[in-house]
């Protein structure tokens, strides 16, 4: 798929089908982030998947902050992939990177993504034996999607919201954003 277009297509998901995310294609979500530009080449990141303990891990994330609403057991992801930064190394955006690098794989491999912030990062600390010396920055959860997704062009209103089971997801207009120089 075109690069362009997959970014036009993906969206944030928020629930899954109760389908197992092959190995292979947690690896080559991995393989996509760890080629993905670091800052000065320091590749300061690490990458944790999960694909069992799902309903711990899930325990330790908050949902879709516009909705009254969270996923149930039934629609959570069915992997995750935990962002790992060295503590003293290494520039902060290197893990956003790396998270769109995982969700542009993942959606060209069939498979829904939504990268997590809002996360019980202690609470995961110990869940996933995270290594002295790193700390989590982000947390990826992805699976086969389970809903449908659409842009809501040239919106000014930013709240995303579900209307006949398809999640609409308003975007500012272009020309709003765009500020052109010279």
């Amino acid at each position: 798929m075109d690069t362009y277009e997959t970014l036009k297509e993906r969206r944030s998901i928020r629930r899954y089908k109760d389908k197992e995310v092959p190995k292979a294609v947690l690896k080559k979500c991995i393989n996509a982030a760890r080629l993905s530009p670091s800052a000065a080449n320091l590749q300061p990141l690490r990458f944790i998947t999960i694909r069992r303990d799902l309903s711990d891990i899930f325990e330790c994330t908050a949902w879709a902050g516009y909705l009254d609403w969270e996923p149930t057991e039934e629609e959570m992801p069915r992997a995750y992939i935990a962002i790992l930064k060295e503590k003293e190394t290494g520039w902060e955006m290197d893990a956003g990177i790396a998270a769109q690098s995982i969700c542009l794989t993942a959606k060209n491999e069939g498979l829904g993504s939504c990268i997590l912030g809002a996360i019980d990062k202690e609470g995961l600390k110990d869940l996933l034996s995270i290594p002295e010396g790193f700390e989590l920055k982000l947390l990826v959860g992805m699976g086969y999607p389970d809903e449908k997704s659409e842009v809501i062009e040239d919106s000014e209103d930013v709240e995303y919201y579900y209307e006949d089971d398809v999640l609409k997801v308003p975007k500012k207009p272009l020309d709003e954003v765009w500020i052109e120089h010279g």
